[in-house]
């Protein structure tokens, strides 16, 4: 098989296990959610790094990731609210933040883009890691202290998207920071006189 395939294979494991984790979830079964939740997971930091190694970008690749990972972000949410509701509902405020941050941008870029944003700016990456990780100690019942962490992160994560939104007239596919995205603007402002 081409390599260059892998990648969406791999995200399309993620969607595929959705079902799985929800079904572990409902059937009560922690060990099954979190081996099901983390394979899930564990695809979705392996597609984006062989899709670097092997040049396998593409913007169908991009917008398949992200819904991976809306539906994979809404059925570990559901998974945790069923098989720890105490912590769920302790940790409501906190996921309300990340889930705000989170869709905002979605829903901003909608607006002003016509479409969801698929940036995959770097700290969004280092959020989405952390967030994965943080659970671990959250659900162990150790530390919400690094789940807390984690959503901070989620929010400036979001703050910055929603500021590359408004900086870029029109959606560019990956951009790694804010900073990416003013050279990004300045060079079109650049071209912009040229152009006419």
């Amino acid at each position: 098989m081409n390599p260059k395939r892998w990648p969406n294979l791999l995200t399309g494991t993620r969607i595929a296990l959705s079902p799985a984790v929800l079904t572990a979830a409902l059937a009560g079964s922690r060990p099954w959610f979190v081996a099901l939740l983390a394979t899930a997971l564990l695809t979705d930091a392996l597609d984006g790094w062989i899709a670097r190694r092997f040049d396998a970008h593409s913007e169908f690749g991009r917008k398949l990731d992200s819904a991976a990972d809306y539906l994979t972000l809404v059925t570990g949410l559901a998974g945790i609210a069923l098989l720890w509701p105490d912590i769920m509902r302790r940790e409501l405020p906190w996921i309300a933040a990340g889930l705000t941050a989170f869709f905002t941008v979605v829903v901003y870029g909608f607006i002003r883009l016509g479409r969801a944003p698929c940036y995959h700016t770097w700290v969004a990456k280092i959020g989405a890691v952390a967030c994965a990780l943080s659970l671990i100690p959250l659900l162990a019942g150790h530390s919400a202290t690094p789940f807390h962490a984690a959503i901070v992160v989620q929010v400036i994560a979001g703050l910055e998207e929603i500021a590359i939104v408004l900086l870029l007239p029109r959606h560019e596919g990956a951009v790694a920071t804010i900073w990416h995205a003013l050279r990004l603007r300045r060079a079109q402002d650049a071209a912009a006189p040229q152009s006419r």
